[in-house]
């Protein structure tokens, strides 16, 4: 009896083992291989976070002293306004610094470590007006519930920016925040009745540094941008949308969306 034609003659050890050997080290090289990129996508990554949370904190905080410190040094004999100023400035510096350190170590902002979202933005938009002299109106529709924390900084440190921006560029007499729960998403809308931009001459994209230099010929070059940029990559890394509604002299609304996930689904 013949053996079939598809038999084949075994490996000897030595060869089974040299193959084996260069199966395992073809292995490992791509293990390591994976190790890297996931170091590597994890250094970008906690860049990019760590770009954003400067810019919320630091950035902000240091424009706002900067101009409470400006103002004070232009109030001549108004000695009760200087010393507004200067404290408004130092606790803007302090207030800077406990955020700062809460980026370094990834925690949630202070305003959300006590309280609510809701109440987080009524603080911070309070805040704001006191520093800014603008009224600021806060709205909660729907039934308030919590949601995951990287939601809730999200939308928080979006109504940040979205204030920053009022106050560098809408000459707003007045805004409106308003945060509505809704059956499958949570929204953040903040709108001003300031100067407004046209949104064509931002090549489609939205830029709130628009808002008020559109119309007094601030070029391309002055308009900064990272906050949008931040905003963009928060609400957007949530799976959700970043809009924008403005006109020349008709103020201009921002509009957060993201899926809402309640902090119970991660139990």
């Amino acid at each position: 009896m013949y053996p079939s034609a598809d038999r084949r003659t075994p490996l000897s050890r030595p060869v089974a083992n040299r193959r084996l050997a260069a199966t395992l080290a073809e292995n490992a090289a791509l293990h390591e291989q994976l190790l890297t990129q996931a170091r590597e996508a994890g250094v970008h990554d906690e860049r990019e976070r760590m770009a954003r949370e400067i810019h919320d904190t630091l950035a902000q905080g240091l424009t706002g002293i900067i101009t409470q410190l400006h103002a004070a040094a232009h109030a001549d004999d108004d000695h009760a306004g200087r010393e507004r100023h200067i404290v408004a400035a130092t606790a803007l510096a302090r207030e800077s610094l406990t955020e700062a350190r809460r980026s370094v170590h990834a925690l949630r902002p202070e305003p959300l470590q006590t309280a609510r979202l809701g109440e987080a933005l009524a603080g911070v938009a309070g805040r704001w007006s006191a520093l800014h002299g603008v009224p600021v109106r806060v709205t909660t529709t729907g039934t308030a519930r919590a949601m995951l924390p990287e939601t809730e900084v999200a939308l928080l440190r979006t109504a940040q920016e979205a204030l920053a921006n009022v106050a560098r560029h809408a000459r707003a007499t007045r805004v409106g925040v308003t945060l509505s729960y809704m059956e499958h998403e949570v929204a953040l809308d903040v709108r001003d009745d300031g100067t407004g931009f046209d949104p064509a001459r931002t090549g489609g994209d939205f830029d709130p540094a628009w808002s008020g230099r559109a119309a007094t010929g601030g070029s391309g070059a002055d308009r900064g941008g990272f906050g949008l940029v931040a905003m963009r990559q928060r609400i957007e890394g949530l799976s959700g949308t970043l809009q924008v509604e403005s006109e020349p002299g008709a103020g201009t609304g921002i509009s957060a969306r993201v899926p809402a996930e309640p902090a119970e689904a991660t139990a």
